[in-house]
């Protein structure tokens, strides 16, 4: 059946199937005598720590997108000096409220190095942090790091 359908159609079917699957699964524990009693208090622990987590969100709309306000040089690698390697490395990351970036991960690259030398220089990158209705908020945004000889 799904092989033929197209992946929109899968992927609604697909998703669907899931949402009814947890709803017989939360019916399930609500009739269970008092381990339903212990499923709540298990439920009313976790809501502080998803109150901890703050929402990230995408640039776009009523978001808007962080700006960078003290920028560090990345190293080039010795090896990289010598092999002329030039490039850009893509680095996906968290903006926080706070404007400093967290959760990194590279999403195309050079080598190992010139990666690694990215990150470390991008950890010291600060930004005005993204705004949402006027409040800072945790942004995911996609940087560039240029490699270039002189």
């Amino acid at each position: 059946m799904y092989l033929s359908a197209g992946r929109r159609t899968f992927l609604k079917s697909f998703t669907r199937y899931c949402v009814l699957g947890l709803g017989v699964v939360a019916f399930g524990t609500e009739r269970s005598g008092n381990g339903a009693e212990q499923d709540k208090d298990k439920e009313k622990e976790k809501k502080p720590d998803a109150a901890k987590q703050e929402e990230i969100f995408q640039p776009g709309g009523d978001v808007k997108v962080p700006k960078l306000t003290h920028y560090v040089e990345p190293e080039f690698s010795p090896k990289s000096k010598e092999a002329f390697v030039e490039g850009v490395v893509r680095i996906s990351t968290v903006i926080t409220s706070q404007g400093e970036p967290s959760a990194f991960r590279v999403v195309s690259g050079l080598n190992a190095e010139e990666d690694r030398n990215a990150v470390d220089a991008l950890k010291k990158w600060r930004f005005q942090p993204g705004t949402k209705n006027g409040r800072p908020v945790n942004v995911r945004v996609t940087v560039e790091v240029e490699f270039h000889l002189l």
